[in-house]
């Protein structure tokens, strides 16, 4: 509601002065404006105006009489005011003050940010602020992992989990509220597979039973008959398994040989059937085999060379070494002996040597 406030100022008249001479301030303010007046001041002085309205002053001075409107805003709003006259010393005073309006129409809203709901004013922030991405670092490991629905296997798996925070706009306040999120995305997924030996310590994997040792026996027959003695020999080799970690598996270590002698005295009529001097006759055999486990040297008869001595050009005889079921079967006859064991000499010819005594 506008109001107008009016202030009459009494002239005072000096001694002898007319009545026409009289000071006379009058101030009021409406919707229409403060306005301000003021009469019959002394024209010869500086007298001064000033008049506030809204928190701003505008102010001067004026001869015998000043009259102005000073508008309002007319925005719809309520304005506060004041407003003041006098002469140059002061005196003949006049003011006045107080508020007036709404006055006018209050303008539409204006909406800084369009694309936000509502209508904003100015100083809004139209672009929210940056997101703020937070992340956690994880692992998984073990015999067997598995993790979003993937089975990796043996190993270590690390990922990171990330939270994305957002702003959102409220329309009470006009600001950018930040909205923490609470569902993980999934980033940096990265397996790393255990070694062999990583599984075997961490129990993921068993080594195997153990094989048997390969063996390997070679008995070497000796028969010396200025000695009248056979000398057997056996050399057996054995080769461990030995687990090996890189590959999980078992494999062939260092061999291991143990070495045998044994002497026997040589079968009657071995070295003196043929009419050869017993000092003369000595023979080797050796026979090689493989097995799975440890096994007793087994003593082999095989056909053997007897050198006839009668000189570099002699054919030798064959006899054998204490071969006594065959020598037995001949019924001592030297001649059925030899032929017996001519055709077991030509089987196994190629792995028989000689050597002269």
């Amino acid at each position: 509601m506008a109001f107008a406030i009016s202030l009459a100022t009494v002239g005072m008249t000096w001694l002898g002065a007319s009545p026409a001479s009289a000071h006379t301030p009058v101030i009021s303010a409406d919707c229409a404006g403060v306005h301000v007046k003021a009469t019959a001041y002394d024209a010869g002085q500086q007298n001064k105006w000033s008049v506030t309205i809204g928190g701003v002053t505008q102010s001067g001075t004026f001869g015998s009489s000043f009259e102005q409107t000073f508008p309002v805003p007319q925005d719809g709003a309520t304005t506060s005011w004041s407003a003041s006259i006098s002469a140059e010393d002061g005196s003949f005073p006049g003011q006045g003050s107080g508020s007036v309006g709404p006055c006018g129409t209050p303008p539409p809203p204006t909406d800084v940010c369009v694309d936000l709901p509502g209508d904003q004013p100015d100083g809004t922030g139209c672009t929210p602020p940056a997101d703020v991405v937070r992340a956690d670092s994880k692992a998984l490991e073990g015999c067997d992992v598995t993790f979003d629905g993937t089975t990796y296997g043996a190993g270590e798996l690390t990922y990171d989990e990330q939270y994305t925070d957002t702003h959102v706009f409220d329309t009470t306040t006009n600001t950018w509220d930040l909205v923490t999120d609470t569902t993980a995305t999934i980033a940096n997924v990265e397996f790393t597979p255990w070694s062999v030996q990583e599984q075997v310590a961490n129990g993921c994997t068993e080594p195997g039973n153990q094989p048997p040792a390969v063996q390997a026996v070679e008995s070497n027959d000796s028969v010396d008959c200025a000695a009248d003695t056979v000398v057997t020999t056996t050399t057996t080799t054995t080769t461990p398994y030995v687990y090996d970690a890189a590959t999980n598996e078992w494999v062939l270590g260092e061999p291991q040989v143990d070495t045998t002698a044994t002497e026997a005295p040589v079968e009657s009529g071995v070295c003196t059937e043929t009419g050869v001097s017993s000092s003369e006759v000595s023979v080797e055999t050796t026979e090689v085999k493989t097995v799975a486990t440890p096994a007793e040297p087994t003593k082999v008869q095989v056909p053997i060379y007897v050198d006839a001595g009668v000189g570099a050009d002699t054919t030798p005889v064959l006899t054998a070494t204490a071969a006594a079921a065959p020598l037995a079967a001949s019924n001592g006859n030297p001649m059925s002996a030899l032929l017996l064991l001519m055709g077991a000499a030509l089987v196994l010819v190629g792995g028989l040597k000689l050597r002269r005594s």
